[in-house]
C-alpha cells in the first residue's frame, strides 16, 4: 500500500494510516454503513483462502513500514498462526487467541502461515459501545496497557464465533429495519465477554470510581490527540480544568500509573517507530515530536530507554 498524502496528519511520517474502508477484502468481506467490518476466511465456503497468498492481503505483508491503525478491530484465530508486531511488540496469533487492536495503534503483519484461519470485527465508531461498568472499563484498559493478546478456551472461542455469525446473518438480512441497533447490542456483549476476560483474577472487591474513570477517559482522549506536541502533565491538567498533583493522583488511582507515565510510553513509542523507520535523521525525529532540539530529545529517549537514539538505532 502506498504511503498517503494527508494533510490532516500531525506530522509527515513513514506510517500509512490505515482507516477501515481500507482493509483487505474478500467474499466474506460483510461491511456495515462503512463504520462496522466482518471478515474472515472461512466463513460460507467450503475452500478457506489462503491468506499468505491471497493479493488482497498481499500489500499488508509485505509492507516495510508500519501502519497507524485508526479503527477498533479484534482478530480471532481458529487455526495456523499470524505473527504481527503492534506498538513495538511482536505477537504470535495462534488458535484460541485474539489480538486486540485500538485507535492510534502502530502495527504491522509480519507473516502469515498459508493454513491460518481468522475472523474480525472492526468498526470504526467507538459510540457503538457504551461503558455502563466503570470497573470492567478500567479492567480492560489495565490488561490492554500490558498486552494485546487474550487466550481463551475451545467454548469460549465458540461462544464469540457465534456471535460473529449471527451479526452476519442479521446484517445480510435485507428487509430487516434495527441492523444498527441489533449491531450495538451484540457489541455490548462481546464488550462485556471482554470485560469479564480481561478481569484479573483477584477477587478483591473495588468501589466504583464513575467520576475518575470519566477523567481517565478524558485524559486519554486528550492524550492520543496531543502527544506528538504536549509533553507537560500541566497542558492536559488545564484542559481538564484541576490541578496536576491531582489529575496525576486520579490516573494513578484508577490505571496504577502517573499520567507522566502515560505521557512518556506514547512519545516513546513514536520516537522508537521513527528511528525503526531509518527513513528520518535524528534531528528530523525530534523535530517532528516537537521537541526543541536535538539534544534534549537525545536526553529524554536516554532516560526513558536506557540509551541513546543512535545507539539504539545502532543495536537494531
Amino acid at each position: 500500500m502506498q504511503k498517503k498524502d494527508n494533510p490532516t496528519m500531525r506530522y509527515t511520517g513513514p506510517f500509512s494510516t490505515l482507516n477501515l474502508m481500507m482493509m483487505p477484502q474478500n467474499e466474506n468481506t460483510c461491511i456495515y454503513n462503512d463504520e462496522f467490518v466482518l471478515a474472515d476466511n472461512f466463513y460460507s465456503t467450503e475452500s478457506p483462502t489462503d491468506l499468505s497468498a491471497d493479493s488482497a492481503t498481499a500489500p499488508f505483508i509485505t509492507s516495510s513500514y508500519p501502519f497507524k491503525i485508526e479503527f477498533t478491530m479484534a482478530m480471532i484465530c481458529l487455526n495456523g498462526y499470524i505473527r504481527a508486531q503492534l506498538n513495538l511488540t511482536e505477537y504470535e496469533l495462534r488458535r484460541n487467541n485474539i489480538l486486540v487492536v485500538q485507535p492510534g495503534d502502530i502495527g504491522q503483519c509480519l507473516e502469515i502461515s498459508p493454513d491460518c484461519r481468522v475472523a474480525i470485527i472492526a468498526f470504526s465508531d467507538n459510540k457503538l459501545i457504551t461503558e455502563y461498568n466503570p470497573q470492567g472499563a478500567v479492567a480492560i484498559r489495565k490488561y490492554l496497557s500490558a498486552t494485546s493478546l487474550l487466550p481463551l478456551t475451545d467454548e469460549e472461542t465458540q461462544e464469540i464465533l457465534d456471535i460473529y455469525q449471527a451479526i452476519r446473518k442479521k446484517i445480510q438480512q435485507p428487509r430487516f429495519l434495527y441492523k444498527r441497533e441489533i449491531l450495538t447490542s451484540y457489541l455490548q456483549v462481546l464488550y462485556c465477554i471482554g470485560c469479564q476476560l480481561m478481569s484479573p483474577t483477584s477477587t478483591q472487591e473495588t468501589k466504583p470510581q464513575n467520576r475518575k474513570t470519566q477523567i481517565f477517559d478524558h485524559f486519554m482522549q486528550l492524550l492520543k490527540e496531543h502527544y506528538t506536541t504536549q509533553r507537560k502533565i500541566g497542558f492536559y491538567a488545564d484542559k481538564l480544568c484541576m490541578t496536576p498533583k491531582y489529575l496525576s493522583q486520579v490516573i494513578h488511582a484508577v490505571s496504577g500509573r502517573h499520567a507522566g507515565d502515560w505521557i512518556r510510553d506514547y512519545v516513546i513509542l513514536e520516537a522508537k517507530a521513527l528511528l525503526k523507520s531509518r527513513q528520518y535523521t535524528i534531528q528530523q525525529v525530534s523535530d517532528m515530536l516537537n521537541f526543541p532540539n536535538q539534544s534534549f530529545f537525545g536526553t529524554y529517549f536516554k532516560k526513558t530507554v536506557g540509551c541513546s537514539p543512535l545507539t539504539y538505532l545502532n543495536e537494531r
